[in-house]
This record gives structure tokens, sequence and C-alpha cells, in this order.
């Protein structure tokens, strides 16, 4: 019985054998090179579509930007603040009295700023072109306050 199952488990074995031996596989391509090929068959030579999303590559704004950005807040509290001790001077954002303290400036701003750049940490995603465009705007605000502070100190009387 051993020796049938084993002659029944080998046959099949034996004629791939020998059929290898005796034919031989012809493993050349030999196909014409038909240049217009995608004219004659068009459905078969449209593209596939892309299945890579697609996403704009923005540049991510470095550690002096950043460091810029915070700079020009701070110098914007310290000039508002400066320029409000004169009595000519008054507050016309309309978030704040006209002549707010210095700690309802620091909050109010830190209030502003804190859940923007925190939430989603949208600071990760801002791009460099929206931070510099931040940071120009602050720089006319900064440029303003110390223009106004001079004036003041030409011509105001201080109150406190």
């Amino acid at each position: 019985m051993k020796q049938i199952l084993l002659l029944l488990l080998m046959l099949p074995s034996a004629i791939i054998a020998q059929e290898s031996t005796l034919t031989k596989f012809n493993l050349e391509y030999k196909m014409p090179i038909d240049y217009r090929y995608c004219d004659s068959n068009p459905v078969e030579c449209r593209p596939l579509p892309s299945r890579i999303p697609k996403f704009d590559i923005q540049e991510r704004p470095d550690n002096k930007e950043w460091a810029m950005f915070w700079t020009l807040q701070i110098l914007d509290i310290y000039t508002t603040s400066k320029a409000l001790k004169y009595d000519c001077i008054k507050e016309i954002n309309p978030l704040f009295t006209e002549t707010p303290s210095d700690t309802r400036l620091v909050l109010t701003k830190t209030m502003l700023l804190a859940p923007g750049l925190l939430s989603n940490d949208y600071y990760k995603e801002i791009s460099t072109r929206e931070l510099e465009n931040t940071n120009i705007m602050y720089m006319f605000v900064v440029s303003n306050n110390y223009r106004l502070l001079h004036d003041a100190k030409q011509t105001c009387n201080k109150i406190r």
C-alpha cells in the first residue's frame, strides 16, 4: 500500500521532468514596435487616474521670523504703554478703553494671540508668507507708535 502511494506521488514529478527535457521554452520576445499604437488604440493608452492626493508644499517659518514676531508684539505693547502716559495720546483700538493699563494691554494681547496660535497647533501650519505679512504690518504699527511717542514728548504733558 505504501509503495503504491509513493508511486502515485512520484508519478506527476516524473512526467513533468520528462516533458521539460523534451520541450525547450523560447523566452525571446520579438514583437514589432508600433510607434502609432496609441493612435489606433486610444482607450488602452489613456493615463490612469492618480490616487496620490495633490497638496501644496509650503515653507514653514524659521526661528528668526518667530523671534521677529514676538519682538514686534512686545514692542507694540511697550510703545503703546509709553505713549499713553502723555495727555494727548488716546488708544484707538476698540478692544481697549482710551487709556488702558499695562496689565490690560498684556492680557488682551495674550488672550488674542494664544488661542489663535495654539488651537490645532496653528503655529505649525502658518506659512512663511503669512508670518512675514503679519510682521510687516506690526512693523508699521510699532513705527507709528514710536512716531506718536516722539511727537508727544515734544508737544504734550506727561500724566503718569
